[in-house]
């Protein structure tokens, strides 16, 4: 059995207690994101296998590395857990270095970080930690996570996506934490989910809105609003936070239409306005009845654009 406890929780690891993404995590405030998108049926498959595919690719990195780790032991190491404790905090120790050396480096002249360096890091830091008096052992292959063909949700860093084949639907939710989003978009599977996202070809009655709050909004009394839209659906509800996107037959809805959708239901929230005001108005001198106001305070969201996506 490898040197690790359940995924549900984090083994005591030699290293980084309090790692670098931690001292980030001190400072501003807590965001959240979630929504739900709907996919083409045509598409489903597709992205939910570029997810499977990134998430795979990653444990496998994940794997090798902590073989390397092993073949690395001496013959102590990999019997004594003082010894393996020892060389695992050495191992962290100068991982955290290599790739986290460009920071002591100006900005003009500093390397890309490899993509998905933290999580990386991460996740082979909770593989190799002991458990509270555990044993060393090699990790094995069925310790770690791989999907298959038949997963459906995958980790986003402090996030998740998860697909519904019968309703052709992907869910993005995020936690509630200090840079809860950004870490889930630039996580593994976020990534694959969102870049794949952008080559979609879209049918009538797809796409979706993904809304999020923070703290400083929360404090105000602001509820969740749209950080991003997709698709005919999400040009529809908010076309001023959707993203340009090709339809099935190959057509470009670009800024210029999207802008078009937005101030149509600008216009459509005046005239509602308008219409609300001047049944208060009547009303208050009792020039009307209940049955003439029928209607007159219809949501505006249910209007229809003249512009068909």
């Amino acid at each position: 059995m490898a040197a690790m406890c359940a995924d549900s929780l984090r083994p005591v690891t030699a290293a980084h207690t309090h790692s670098e993404s931690d001292e980030r995590n001190t400072m501003g405030h807590w965001d959240t994101q979630h929504g739900e998108i709907t996919i083409p049926s045509a598409e489903f498959a597709a992205v939910r296998q570029a997810v499977q595919k990134a998430t795979h690719e990653h444990q496998s990195k994940v794997f090798d590395e902590t073989q390397s780790f092993w073949k690395g032991l001496t013959r102590k190491a990999q019997t004594d857990p003082g010894a393996y404790t020892a060389a695992l905090r050495k191992y962290t120790d100068a991982k955290h270095k290599e790739f986290y050396a460009h920071q002591d480096r100006p900005s003009w002249s500093r390397p890309a970080k490899p993509p998905f360096t933290e999580e990386f890091l991460d996740d082979v830091e909770w593989r190799l930690g002991l458990p509270r008096d555990g044993k060393p052992a090699r990790v094995l292959k069925s310790d770690l996570p791989f999907p298959t063909n038949r997963t459906t949700s995958f980790q986003a860093g402090e996030g998740s996506v998860s697909f519904d084949k019968d309703s052709n639907t992907v869910r993005w939710s995020t936690g509630e934490n200090r840079g809860a989003t950004e870490r889930a978009h630039a996580s593994v599977a976020g990534t694959a989910l969102f870049n794949r996202i952008k080559t979609v070809k879209w049918t009538r009655n797809t796409g979706g809105v993904i809304m999020g709050n923070n703290e400083y909004a929360a404090e105000e009394g602001v509820g969740d609003r749209c950080h991003v839209a997709y698709g005919p659906i999400g040009a529809a509800q908010e076309p001023s936070s959707c993203e340009e996107y090709t339809d099935s037959k190959g057509n470009r809805v670009g800024r210029n239409e999207l802008h078009k959708l937005q101030q149509e239901l600008w216009d459509a929230q005046r005239k509602l306005q308008n219409r609300m005001a001047k049944a208060a108005s009547a009303a208050g001198r009792g020039k009307t009845t209940a049955a003439s106001n029928r209607g007159s305070f219809a949501s505006f969201q249910h209007a229809e654009p003249t512009f068909r996506l």
